[in-house]
């Protein structure tokens, strides 16, 4: 597995030369628009393995990066940029920051970072865990898992796997709770929930080190996040249950309550939606398209096309493993 990871960012290295990179996105950005999907920024010694929490240092070399190539524009911009050939002349292709969930540090570390580097950025919020000061039960099994003792994880009785996990660090950790969560995510939910339950009741005893915890947004924190004139905020539903899996009535009550919780807690309308998981059908699309929504983003890893339906808007997932030089090939259009 270290032969395997020195030869990929060797070859990441040698791809994410500039010269290789220009052409890449004169060809692959022609026109098209390249967004990105974080979920949360975090100081540098916030210790945690968890993709999803991109290290502030790491995010600010990205951000100098984008800033440098690209014209970084907020999600209303694109919208109208997307249908008609660009005019800005400076030759740049555009890029949308979006970030998903709604963690509280996006207000403590990611919003200085906007406001200095006068970045425009989009937050998909799902609302139950700001309206009720909890976690979903992903982000709970994270938090539990962080510790220094190895832990293996027998699922068969659900006819999942086996999980060995913090017996290495770092990204191949994370792969190992990632097959977790990703096998827990083909569950009812209902069952789901119980397994998770019964997960960290064996787990609540076990030696923890001094990580960083995931913490959702207090509703203040997300109306201050919201008074910055250079963040906007969008739903993301407000179970975060894979909404493929519900009924209609299910994600019907799911996707309204999150649309009006937030436009109660922020006074202004909310047209954005972020699918969770990036799962979605016809009818999710439809319940969207009633509820007053004006587009919806998924986590395909390819450029936006003038092609591509407003409702099913691709990204790139940006993470805690990823080398500058892996962001530079994602940013210009290229999933590897």
């Amino acid at each position: 597995m270290m032969l395997k990871t020195i030869l990929k960012n060797t070859f990441y290295k040698i791809i994410a030369s500039e010269p290789i990179l220009n052409h890449l996105r004169k060809t692959r950005l022609n026109n098209n628009i390249i967004v990105l999907m974080y979920h949360e920024v975090a100081e540098d010694n916030d210790n945690i393995e968890a993709w999803t929490v991109v290290k502030k240092s790491d995010f600010i070399r990205q951000m100098e990066y984008l800033a440098k190539y690209f014209n970084i524009v907020n999600l209303q911009d694109a919208l109208k940029q997307i249908n008609r050939p660009f005019t800005n002349g400076d030759g740049k292709p555009s890029a949308v920051i979006t970030f998903d969930d709604g963690y509280a540090k996006n207000y403590q570390a990611l919003l200085p970072i906007v406001k200095s580097m006068n970045i425009p950025v989009t937050i998909f919020v799902a609302t139950r865990a700001v309206q009720d000061g909890t976690l979903y039960w992903y982000d709970r099994l994270i938090n539990a898992l962080q510790g220094c003792n190895p832990i293996e994880l027998n699922l068969s009785h659900l006819s999942l796997g086996n999980y060995r996990i913090n017996y290495c660090k770092g990204p191949e950790n994370w792969r190992e709770i990632e097959s977790l969560l990703s096998d827990l995510k083909t569950l009812s939910p209902d069952i789901r929930e119980d397994a998770v339950e019964k997960i960290l009741k064996d787990l609540n005893d076990r030696q923890k080190r001094n990580v960083y915890p995931l913490l959702s947004l207090a509703i203040q924190q997300l109306q201050k996040l919201a008074q910055c004139p250079l963040i906007t905020i969008g739903a993301h539903s407000h179970c975060h249950n894979i909404l493929t899996q519900l009924s209609d009535d299910e994600i019907r009550k799911s996707i309204k309550t999150s649309k009006q919780l937030l436009e109660t807690w922020i006074g202004r309308p909310v047209q954005f939606f972020a699918y969770p998981n990036g799962n979605y059908n016809d009818n999710v699309i439809n319940i969207l398209k009633e509820s007053g929504f004006e587009c919806a983003l998924t986590t395909v890893a390819k450029p936006w096309d003038n092609q591509e339906l407003l409702f099913t808007i691709p990204r790139f997932g940006v993470g805690r493993y990823d080398s500058i030089d892996y962001f530079k090939i994602k940013v210009s259009g290229c999933a590897i």
